[in-house]
């Protein structure tokens, strides 16, 4: 897994819709933009209230973007937003010196006023997003290491290639050195000024052959080869960065709406209820069964890696803590919660012969229209069989294409991915859920059960706007000058801000797809289809937002009233098999510790020492959790006023950052900061006579934290606790 740097950038929230306010800095992961500054809090984030008056915002944003804020002396100007940000509400500041100004930066970035120039504002605040994507930054490519070649086109001139290029393989070689990535990695997802996409590793003579084909030199000093379809816009940083790569992949998981797909294609309900009530065992098993609860909680890190309640307690499990100690079982319990809430709300089923890939074209055009060829060395290899493929988001039937995978000795180089055809008559991808292969991942099952016994035709889309441009067909824009993108942003935030228009739709087809016997096929879902695809695009394709919204009004209103009452979805018989959880307070902790973890006798003086120290540290450790709990509790009602959500990790830093806390929501950061700095200061490592005192304090500490009823402040040393649990097994009995 790539290792990507936090960075510390200050954050304001705008509740009243004028004045910021809350101003912090927090933990994000590095950008293209954050590694150009050393102080990376002169970045400033602000999100604004969802529930501020239109008319007041709007006026507070042209004062921000023609003259800045100023806040507590320190005066920053308007940056702009990315997609992502413009989607949670938030817009991007920076407060210029030591030789970087707004116009430098963005001029660094490449050729974006071109992109506006062209295309808009919406187009140019996707691109502006590649610099403030998480990446880690790699190896220069000049200029003259890199070759455009040509996209592969289907006779109907969508792109069977579209974002999808090449890199050497001796050039991956030193990539996966530099990052410690495994040896055997093919696919990286890239970003290098103005290219994004995938590069697919090729053998050297291979790479070579291809590129020979479009190079009148002989090719052999080209690292990577890209397509026309990966340039977004000129200019720009030429050293490649990594935002992510392929890796042996988990099982994969249905959601709500493929869920609705399948069974409108004609999957049985009772393979879903076996399903449910196969994980509702390994979810109840959880409390009692060890084997069972590792292989559960292992599965949630493969889904999450950044999920540090799911990671706490892994490591507990392994250290073969008691599954009955009282601290332990509340873990436990508040697991199994979270997936019963999980499972009822997103109907989140782990398909065992499934998994999510990166799709790639096949260059060698051996693969026939309806083949993919599926290689994964460490679950099933080389798939002979036929597979389903779907694309989140999902809301037509003729997204779920059913394939047959193959196995070509010539593609054998391809692993942990899913290789599409170059022959089909239209582009495999753009079927999916109007896919591409620029880092899109596929969901493909290869269960028989899971495969439907009918397919409905594939969507009718309009041609991308990539294979548009290409073919010289892209609608011609507007007359745009530099001086009118001041309001552009502001105009596009306003319209945009929050996604509400596609929440709203998305939300209506998934209430609608479960109101009639019909499912998906519904007259009504089957409507709502083509105005969702335009709300997904509407940032980059520029469409009226007005005329959009109100199509969708006048179509809520034609459906109106049109459901059955006494109808009772297969989906919601599913969620009614679903119980709560059980949940207990963690309370009357005095005598129920786990002997095994007090060691009083392997030094009674030491380990009485930091029970005398336990007793003057909780009370100043409780003091400052209590403070920090209530401000959290203050500041989460803010976030929720101002329409913040729980964060999650995104590859966009300023629109949600990681979080430390049992939920990774925010409403937890101050009490986890303190519990931090307590377990860095009493608990931090260092040598080994430290180590040696650290972990005779843990188990004095933990003692005298269930006397008091304090479980908090007993596992702060949970790493030595784990080591002494975990020694304990290992010594041989006598």
């Amino acid at each position: 897994m790539l290792q990507k740097v936090l960075v510390s950038i200050s954050t304001a929230v705008c509740q009243d819709g004028v004045n910021i306010s809350n101003k912090e800095q927090q933990s994000h992961p590095e950008t293209r933009a954050t590694r150009l500054v050393q102080d990376t809090t002169r970045f400033l984030l602000v999100s604004v209230n969802k529930k501020a008056r239109d008319s007041t915002l709007r006026q507070t944003l042209a004062r921000w973007i023609y003259e800045g804020i100023e806040h507590n002396g320190t005066v920053y100007r308007f940056l702009g937003y990315t997609e992502s940000q413009v989607k949670a509400g938030k817009l991007m500041f920076f407060h210029e010196g030591e030789g970087w100004t707004v116009e430098r930066m963005l001029e660094s970035f490449g050729d974006l006023p071109g992109v506006y120039l062209k295309s808009g504002y919406g187009k140019y605040a996707a691109r502006l997003g590649l610099s403030f994507s998480s990446t880690v930054q790699s190896l220069d490519i000049p200029l003259e290491c890199a070759i455009e070649i040509p996209d592969l086109t289907a006779p109907d001139g969508s792109l069977h290639s579209d974002g999808c290029g090449m890199i050497r393989d001796s050039f991956a070689a030193q990539l996966c050195a530099r990052h410690n990535l495994p040896p055997d990695t093919t696919v990286f997802q890239v970003r290098r000024g103005g290219i994004k996409g995938l590069l697919v590793r090729y053998p050297d003579n291979e790479f070579d052959v291809r590129c020979r084909t479009h190079s009148r030199t002989r090719g052999g000093h080209y690292m990577i080869a890209y397509r026309p379809s990966m340039f977004k816009y000129a200019g720009g940083p030429t050293c490649l960065e990594l935002n992510n790569h392929n890796s042996p992949s988990a099982s994969a998981r249905l959601n709500v709406q493929f869920m609705a797909l399948l069974l409108t294609l004609g999957v049985p309900f009772a393979i879903f209820q076996r399903l449910v009530l196969d994980q509702l065992d390994l979810i109840g098993s959880i409390l009692t069964d060890r084997e069972k609860a590792l292989q559960y909680v292992k599965g949630e890190l493969d889904a999450a890696a950044e999920d540090d309640f799911a990671q706490g307690l892994y490591a507990m499990l392994l250290a073969r803590q008691e599954l009955s100690e009282p601290y332990v079982r509340h873990k436990l319990q508040t697991f199994q919660r979270k997936q019963y809430i999980t499972l009822r709300n997103k109907m989140s089923l782990r398909i065992p012969d499934a998994a999510y890939l990166f799709g790639v074209v096949d260059e060698a055009g051996v693969l026939a229209p309806n083949e993919v060829h599926v290689n994964l060395p460490n679950r099933s290899g080389v798939l002979v069989r036929d597979v389903i493929v779907g694309r989140n988001p999902s809301y037509h039937p003729g997204d779920f294409r059913k394939l047959r995978a193959v196995d070509h000795p010539s593609l054998r180089h391809h692993r942990n991915c899913i290789v599409f055809s170059s022959n089909a008559a239209h582009s495999i991808p753009d079927t999916i859920a109007g896919g591409d292969l620029d880092g899109d991942m596929y969901f493909v099952c290869w269960d028989p059960c899971l495969i439907p016994p009918r397919e409905a035709p594939p969507f009718s889309r309009a041609q991308s706007a990539t294979a548009a441009a290409q073919a010289g067909t892209a609608p011609a824009s507007a007359t745009r000058q530099l001086s009118n993108m001041p309001k552009a942003a502001i105009d596009t935030f306003m319209q945009l801000k929050f996604s509400r228009l596609l929440g709203m739709m998305a939300k209506e087809w998934t209430r609608q797809v479960e109101l009639t016997p019909d499912l998906a096929r519904s007259a009504y879902c089957q409507e709502l289809v083509p105005l969702i695809e335009s709300a997904l695009d509407l940032m980059k394709s520029g469409e009226d937002f007005a005329r959009l919204e109100k199509r969708f009004k006048q179509l809520q209103s034609r459906h109106a009233g049109h459901n059955l009452d006494d109808f009772k979805s297969p989906i919601q018989r599913l969620r009614d098999l679903i119980p709560e959880g059980e949940g207990e307070k963690l309370q009357n902790l005095s005598g129920r510790h786990d002997l095994s973890l007090i060691l009083r006798d392997e030094d009674p003086t030491r380990w009485n020492r930091h029970l005398s120290e336990a007793v003057n540290v909780l009370p100043r450790f409780n003091k400052e959790l209590s403070k920090a709990i209530n401000l959290d509790s203050d500041y989460g009602q803010l976030r929720s006023i101002c329409g913040i959500k729980p964060r999650t990790y995104t590859s966009h830093f300023p629109a949600e950052s990681y979080a430390s806390s049992a939920d990774r929501d925010s409403k937890n950061r101050r009490a986890d900061m303190v519990k931090q700095s307590y377990q860095s200061l009493y608990f931090g490592g260092g040598s080994k006579e430290q180590q040696c005192e650290q972990r005779m304090r843990a188990s004095a500490w933990y003692y005298y934290g269930y006397t008091q009823d304090k479980p908090a402040f007993a596992w702060l040393g949970e790493r030595y606790l784990n080591e002494i649990k975990a020694c304990e097994r290992t010594i041989p009995s006598s």
